[in-house]
């Protein structure tokens, strides 16, 4: 599932979205037939109840009611008055405004829900071996949104893509969406990257001399891992995506901080701040003008303002079918009442994961978010009130960090939308709340 999960279209397409959802049902049954719970039930308790209000939330809108109830619900009316118009109005129907979006979107939790229960019950090793195998699918991506900067339309590099407008974009259509994905792995390389370049300490806090045997191949190694860093950080540049490179950095940042710069030696510090300027110069020579104007204030301005004017319609939308909310997936199809003028076309999604959650789910979204978001803080408060273990300790703490930068990128994109991307969130969460026995 990781990787193929980007591999066509960012998994955004029905055809890859049905392997993915029937990998999880797979998942889901082989969990189920080892009858193992020990994972679940070391979770934090508002992690599980938040878990299981976004998984049973979309099945509820699936009831079907009365007609008169139906139409009775908030922000129903209108629909009932087309409805009636139609001759249609006497049929129970579910509460979501369009049930099989609903249907369709509550599918894409499984694969999510799956790969997340499962690497609760991996051993640390295996969790390790996962989150490698995560990192080079994401520097495959990396080497192929650098090559993609600069190609024409009709270059295979693009793979077809009639939207990267020359930016970095991997096998995925939007580069946002790319760009949620390298500050997903840039902290998760970075942790690899400490591993090998923090020494060993004692358990008074002392580095350990290091033998002289395989002092080559570990000076190759940390080479080696600061070139990768290097290429994410060039990667993540090329994606020209503000939001994207803006908590790409940020999350790459207190990675560096938290677990090398603070206990690294000079040459390790030295390396880090070469593997910035590096990936700086890079871009630079193919071409650093485009992104920066892409930072350009009345660009930026006018672009935050129409992502408001978005959200701020979801919104509304939201408090008129309050508490129930839309329906999983109905966006689309309820957001047209909402649109304000000077939005043109049509408007798929809120550029907002939660004002769009608050629209689909009403107060169970919220309560989804808020207890996931709490869950978060209790594991983020146990990791950092011990010691963190270079095994899997500096993985966890780096997956907190992607699991940050992708969520704070949530309120100015839809990456949660993308089926790939919703599984590497998956997949890093389940590293960060991972405890186990070996």
């Amino acid at each position: 599932m990781l990787v193929f999960a980007p591999l066509v279209r960012g998994g955004n397409r029905p055809a890859p979205l049905l392997v993915l959802e029937c990998a999880g049902l797979l998942l889901l049954v082989g969990l189920a037939w080892t009858r193992e719970s020990r994972g679940w039930r070391a979770l934090p308790a508002t992690l599980r109840w938040g878990i299981g209000v976004l998984v049973l939330a979309p099945l509820l809108q699936l009831i079907p009611l009365p007609a008169s109830w139906w139409a009775a619900l908030p922000g129903h009316a209108q629909y009932a008055l087309v409805l009636e118009a139609a001759g249609a109005a006497g049929e129970w129907r579910p509460l979501s405004i369009n049930a099989r979006a609903t249907e369709y979107s509550w599918l894409v939790i499984i694969p999510c829900v799956a790969i997340f229960l499962s690497v609760q019950l991996l051993a640390r090793r295996q969790v390790r071996t996962l989150a490698l195998v995560f990192v080079v699918v994401a520097l495959c991506e990396a080497v192929l949104g650098i090559m993609q900067v600069g190609a024409g339309k009709d270059s295979i590099l693009v793979l077809g893509n009639p939207y990267g407008g020359g930016s970095a974009t991997g096998t995925y259509i939007n580069k946002n969406h790319f760009a949620g994905l390298m500050a997903m792995a840039l902290p998760m390389v970075v942790a690899f990257w400490a591993v090998e370049a923090v020494p060993h300490r004692d358990r008074h806090g002392q580095p350990l001399r290091e033998h002289p045997r395989h002092a080559d191949m570990k000076i190759a190694r940390r080479i080696l891992w600061s070139l990768l860093i290097v290429m994410m950080l060039a990667a993540l540049l090329f994606t020209r995506s503000r939001a994207g490179i803006g908590f790409g950095l940020a999350a790459f940042a207190a990675a560096s901080l938290g677990l090398v710069w603070s206990g690294g030696p000079l040459r390790v510090r030295l390396f880090l701040a070469a593997a910035a300027a590096i990936a700086l110069l890079l871009a630079a020579y193919v071409g650093l003008t485009p992104i920066l104007e892409r930072f350009a204030p009345g660009d930026l301005s006018l672009s935050y303002e129409g992502r408001l004017r978005i959200a701020m319609g979801a919104v509304r939308g939201a408090l008129d079918f309050l508490p129930f909310g839309s329906g999983l997936g109905t966006f689309a199809d309820v957001y047209r009442r909402y649109q304000s003028e000077g939005l043109t076309g049509f408007i798929d999604h809120a550029h907002n994961d939660y004002a769009e959650i608050f629209l689909e789910l009403g107060v169970a979204g919220i309560a989804a978010v808020a207890l996931l978001g709490f869950g978060a803080l209790v594991r983020a408060n146990m990791l950092l009130g011990g010691r963190l273990s270079r095994s899997l300790g500096y993985l966890q703490l780096s997956a907190g960090l992607g699991l940050l930068a992708i969520a704070a990128h949530g309120a100015f994109d839809f990456n949660f939308h993308i089926p790939a991307n919703a599984i590497y969130f998956s997949f890093l969460a389940g590293v960060f709340f991972c405890q186990p026995d070996v």
